[in-house]
């Protein structure tokens, strides 16, 4: 058996001597030879040393110089560690042994030895390229790690910044909160000190009343039959003092603090039998508000001046494109809106779409039809922004704007054809078919009629004032704007194009009331007084360029005029000022 010395150990060396490792035998390298790029033990070394006497030998003592790593590791197969790596297949770009050689690549063509690589090489003068391309390599390793490093410090220094501004905030919150609960303590205090006060005071003032009826009452009896006049007189001072006494009669801070009796506390609790009285009571306040609405039609005076008539005047403007990956068709954009929030929504007839547009006008999310839509209108809620939107013939869709998203949350079928136009004010819908104006409530149940015109006519879009006194229908065929009262009568008819019937008029009343109707063949966008009697200004014309206008609307929150044009792929964005 062979001695451990001459079959070596099985310690684990940095750095193994090359001759001991081909016959099985480890044993750790003393001396590396900078010519042979190999490593050698004391026993070995003095081999190499007669046989290449003029090598460069370093001991341990410059073993700074030494390569890192070890020479013999870097030439063995990954595949096969017993192998050294002596072929290089240049069709996979690959460094093999002869039996990765055997086994995977005997059918490639340009296996070249390693040896004969390195001839080549040296001929075309790459190897002198090398080093150079190996420094700039590793500069560009260094650069992109230092980045990589100031990316981890900008990111960890957003997120402090972040955190922070979230604890100012939740202190902001606290804080507002801890105010608002030590005010509404400190009313809620006084209003007790002062309630509970006053009706002390309506107890003592209520006790003596009894102590003094009580005395009456017993004086009467004692008087019963002895003078009939004084009898009554002592009467009268009885229901007297009872009626001052009355502490349902009696105001105290601005309350007004009534008994409470039996039937009264039956009648706070929901019973189908007692709503006969608060329908009627309903049923009146309904009458007095539509006898007080229509008012002001009898006692208009045209040419006052309100917010409803200030002109708006638009500056300069920017287009933004609104078409998207799948559609078919130019943009055709017959109906925009906003949210409570200021972003905008637009109904793109053509391609059967709704699109929802960011604060930069940018589609950020969409949603499709298989009819046409036609227009729309917005109905804030605490939850989320609801739209309705009129779709085909005959269908409203109702969809939620949530987090960016569309959500499509119901459908309602109509009872007539060709309903277009649709506004809302204050939860009733108002939409209309060929021939009339219709009132809905938000859940698409029909609540009545409000116009209707005999003669043929095709009503199309419609619009309601912010206060409601005022209903705007456009006509196709006539190319006229109808203003009506609340009540349906008919104040104005005001033409706003000389060709009737090619593209139908469209319309947008803002929040302080300005009135703006689209004049698609006059390629204007116009402001109509309130009660539409008359043109009060040409807002955009086609030297702003705009060309055949199909919607408009004003945003209240960047004080703009957004337009939108038949057979276009942009709208058009106006900063816009009030005059």
């Amino acid at each position: 058996m062979e001695s451990l010395i001459n079959r070596g150990c099985d310690f684990i060396f940095d750095f193994s001597c090359v001759i001991c490792h081909e016959t099985d035998r480890n044993t750790e390298a003393e001396f590396y030879c900078e010519e042979c790029s190999r490593f050698y033990c004391s026993n070995c070394v003095e081999h190499h040393n007669y046989l290449f006497k003029k090598h460069a030998i370093l001991g341990k003592e410059n073993i700074s110089l030494w390569p890192e790593s070890d020479v013999v590791e870097q030439e063995k197969c990954k595949e096969h560690p017993k192998e050294k790596l002596t072929i290089f297949c240049e069709e996979h770009s690959e460094l093999i042994c002869h039996v990765c050689h055997f086994h995977n690549h005997q059918k490639c063509s340009h296996l070249v030895l390693i040896s004969d690589k390195v001839k080549q090489l040296h001929q075309k003068g790459d190897l002198k390229q090398l080093s150079a391309t190996i420094y700039t390599q590793h500069k560009q390793l260094i650069h992109e790690k230092d980045d990589l490093e100031e990316n981890i410090k900008s990111l960890e220094k957003s997120y402090k910044k972040i955190v922070d501004e979230i604890n100012a905030l939740r202190k902001t919150i606290n804080d507002s909160l801890d105010q608002l609960e030590k005010y509404t303590k400190k009313e809620l205090d006084t209003f007790l000190v002062t309630m509970r006060t006053s009706i002390k005071t309506d107890i003592e003032t209520c006790t003596e009343s009894i102590k003094i009826i009580t005395c009456l009452h017993e004086d009467l009896l004692k008087t019963k039959d002895k003078s009939e006049a004084l009898n009554f007189i002592k009467y009268r001072k009885c229901l007297d003092q009872s009626s001052q006494s009355d502490p349902g009669n009696h105001t105290t801070s601005g309350f007004k603090v009534k008994k409470s009796h039996p039937e009264s506390r039956t009648s706070r609790s929901y019973r189908p039998g007692n709503q006969t009285s608060d329908l009627t009571k309903s049923c009146q306040v309904s009458n007095l508000i539509s006898s007080s609405s229509q008012q002001p039609v009898q006692g208009h005076q045209p040419g006052a001046v309100s917010k409803s008539d200030q002109i708006i005047k638009v500056k300069s403007s920017k287009r933004y494109s609104v078409a998207i990956k799948g559609d078919e068709y130019p943009c055709h954009i017959t109906s925009i809106c906003e949210t409570s929030s200021g972003e905008l929504l637009i109904t793109d007839q053509l391609n059967c779409k709704v699109k929802l547009l960011d604060k930069t006008y940018k589609v950020v999310a969409h949603c499709v039809f298989s009819s046409a839509p036609w227009y729309m209108c917005s109905i804030h809620s605490l939850e989320a922004d609801l739209v309705a939107v009129t779709v085909g013939y005959n269908q409203v869709h109702f969809i939620r704007v949530k987090y960016g998203y569309l959500i499509q949350d119901r459908i309602r079928t109509l009872p007539y054809n060709n309903c277009r136009g649709i506004a809302n004010q204050h939860g009733i819908l108002y939409i209309t078919d060929d021939r009339a104006l219709n009132r809905y409530t938000v859940d698409g149940s029909l609540s009545g009629q409000i116009y209707k015109d005999t003669s043929y006519r095709s009503f199309d879009s419609c619009a309601v004032s912010p206060d409601g006194d005022r209903i705007y229908v456009t006509n196709q065929n006539s190319q006229q704007l109808v203003t009506l009262s609340r009540d349906g009568t008919v104040i104005s008819t005001l033409t706003v194009s000389a060709q009737s019937g090619i593209v139908p008029p469209c319309l947008h009343v803002t929040q302080l009331g300005q009135v703006l109707v689209c004049g698609n063949s006059t390629k204007k966008i116009m402001q109509v007084d309130r009660d539409g009697r008359q043109i009060l200004a040409k807002d955009v014309t086609k030297d702003d360029g705009v060309t055949c206008p199909a919607s408009v609307f004003y945003s209240k929150h960047t004080r703009s005029l957004i337009v939108g044009m038949w057979n276009n792929n942009d709208i058009t964005v106006f900063k816009a000022v009030l005059e």
